[in-house]
């Protein structure tokens, strides 16, 4: 059986340690304080069975935070309401924070009935409790009549409790080690030693955790789960981890301990929120609230976001919300929050990280997390790989993005058409239908390419990706899928149609013969672009494209946009140049000028021409055979 964690809540002194300690013999009041006071100010816990743990929670209005802090972790509530006050603020409070965490599994215990004398008052007690937590817990919630006194009721609560622990979920394991610290303490002898719920994933001893915030390694030294040393803790478990190379003062509640590289400290991230239906106050726009998350409470502003420019929303009602932190805490998606006052301290709502890496500016954030809560929670997969679809992510990095591991995030992408390409242990994903439209975009850029420069060859490769704004992972793969298709052809780093056939017209055919003609002519010293035009009576645009058709032909050969060659010419220099680099040690640019008898301006844009098509390699102020 997985280790079940049982949270209580109701108002102060209505008997929630009492009931802990008749439940377990165990008096979770261990401060000083506590007992000086008779009241619970911090966390309590204490052990049901070997498997099922209850966290004793405070319930004075002021000590709410250490209360939304043990509860964050818990698979069942234990209410407790006594019968000689009924129903009290902080029971409604109580329960709107296990509501707005979406603890759905739960149970009453009505406590101090050796008080009552009334059982019809119990009855109606009863009634009322059961109209008050309708809609919040199982259907037909247990209400267990106890008294911590007398013991009468205690044994048929502990049935019902762990009853109600056999029939709990399982947790949502997210594939990754995370454990969020509820208390720190040192031990002489041991060191650091820190407790809470593992809430996802498995660590053993000797592995090597991450604290965050403050990015600090630490290696388990020790594990203990209900009192007994352990070799390691699962989701579920009730863990104290000793840390070895790490001080107490680098941790603090509210800190987490997770497997390395998983979770970063944010200060800003989307949630959907919803105020609860009895809370008199307003949620303003940019208003200064209390955040608790897991077992911190941070001060932070809360931006609606949603296309009616709310400017508030009021009880019962739900918003979609950019929430800005005034100092990082980790987040996940799917994390729970409560949202509370600033001052005076009361709780307004809560709600679900939707979230984690949005955009800078406001305006696109906004319509993002808008975009995003307009999806039922199953679609939004897709939507995350339809933003990415011009640069694909790899497994790995949906797996950082998600927060997730590789089996649970394989778990979330059931469903959808995917396409992997790449790597093939950690390859890019897309969407089929993504994949598709990309191909016909493509071809849509390489035709219209066509029509303009009837003339050019293709489009060049890297001019194309620009505009298409492809990575170059996604496009190389639709290249390859193009060019296997027949659908278009790589040739010399240009990308036409597979159907693309240059056809002059008897008037520029007879152009172009007159250009080849005149490179021919020069030699190794051809005009220059400008001035080849001039010569013809053309545009430089008109010329470039008849040059590009013999270069098709290949009869003339590219240098640079502005110096073409006469493709013989172009040969027999780079045979001269190979063969006097076989007698020589290596060649200077008047040794090549006076070799090909070319001027500076030629002899310069040649050499780079050939050091990148590997004839030669410059080595200082020469060059010498690649």
């Amino acid at each position: 059986m997985s280790q079940i964690v049982i949270g209580t809540a109701g108002h102060i002194d209505h008997g929630k340690t009492a009931l802990v300690k008749a439940l377990t013999g165990t008096d979770t009041d261990s401060l000083p304080e506590e007992q000086r006071r008779g009241m619970t100010i911090d966390l309590g816990f204490a052990f049901l069975t070997d498997n099922i743990t209850i966290i004793d929670v405070p319930g004075h209005e002021k000590f709410i935070r250490n209360m939304v802090a043990g509860v964050s972790t818990v698979d069942i509530a234990l209410l407790t309401i006594a019968t000689d006050d009924g129903i009290m603020p902080q029971t409604r409070e109580h329960l709107d924070i296990l509501r707005l965490l979406n603890i759905r599994l739960g149970c009453v215990a009505l406590t101090k009935c050796d008080l009552s004398e009334s059982e019809d008052w119990l009855d109606l007690l009863e009634e009322e409790i059961s109209d008050f937590v309708k809609d919040t817990f199982q259907d037909d919630i247990p209400i267990v009549r106890t008294s911590a006194e007398t013991g009468d009721g205690v044994d048929d609560l502990r049935t019902v409790l762990t009853d109600l622990a056999g029939t709990a979920s399982e947790r949502n394991d997210r594939g990754f080690f995370r454990q969020s610290v509820d208390r720190v303490f040192s031990m002489k002898g041991f060191g650091t030693v820190v407790t809470g719920t593992v809430s996802s994933g498995r660590v053993e001893v000797g592995n090597t955790i991450e604290i965050v915030p403050g990015g600090i390694k630490a290696k388990i030294r020790g594990l203990q789960s209900h009192g007994k040393d352990v070799k390691s803790v699962k989701p579920g478990d009730r863990s104290a981890v000793n840390l070895s190379g790490v001080e107490r003062y680098h941790l603090k509640r509210g800190s987490q301990i997770v497997s390395i590289g998983f979770l970063e400290p944010l200060t800003s991230f989307g949630a959907e929120i919803k105020l609860t239906s009895s809370t008199k106050r307003k949620l303003k726009h940019e208003q200064r609230i209390r955040i608790h998350l897991g077992t911190d409470e941070v001060m932070g502003r809360v931006l609606i976001a949603g296309s009616d420019r709310k400017k508030s929303i009021s009880q019962g009602e739900s918003a979609t919300v950019l929430i800005r932190l005034e100092k990082p805490i980790p987040v996940a998606m799917g994390d729970q929050l409560i949202i509370r006052l600033y001052s005076p301290p009361e709780t307004l709502g809560g709600g679900t990280v939707i979230d984690t890496q949005l955009p800078r500016k406001w305006k696109v954030a906004a319509k993002w997390l808008s975009e995003l809560s307009d999806l039922p929670v199953e679609n939004r997969t897709a939507l995350f790989l339809e933003r990415n679809e011009s640069n694909p992510k790899t497994v790995s990095e949906w797996g950082k993005r998600f927060q997730l591991g590789e089996t649970e995030l394989k778990s979330q992408l059931d469903g959808l058409e995917l396409v992997r390409f790449g790597d093939g242990r950690n390859p890019f994903l897309s969407l089929s239908h993504l994949v598709k439209k990309q191909m016909s975009d493509m071809m849509k850029a390489v035709g219209e390419f066509h029509e303009k420069a009837a003339y050019r060859l293709g489009i060049p490769r890297d001019e194309l990706r620009q505009n298409l704004e492809y990575s170059e992972p996604l496009f190389d793969y639709l290249t390859d899928l193009l060019v296997k298709d027949g659908q278009i052809e790589l040739k010399d780093g240009l990308i036409q149609s597979g159907s693309h056939k240059i056809k002059l017209s008897e008037s520029d055919r007879k152009l172009a013969q007159k250009v080849s003609n005149t490179l021919q002519k020069f030699s190794t010293t051809p005009p220059l672009l400008s001035e080849l035009a001039t010569a013809l009576g053309q545009s430089d645009k008109k010329t470039l494209e008849l040059l590009h058709v013999l270069k098709s032909e290949g009869k003339v050969t590219e240098i640079t946009r502005n110096l073409w060659y006469f493709s013989n010419v172009l040969m027999e220099m780079e045979t001269s140049v190979r063969n006097f680099l076989v007698d020589h040690k290596g060649m200077a640019v008047t040794d090549f000028k006076k070799l090909t008898g070319t001027t500076r301006k030629h002899a310069i844009p040649l050499l780079e021409y050939l050091d990148k098509h590997d004839v030669t390699f410059r080595d200082g102020d020469k060059r010498v055979l690649a």
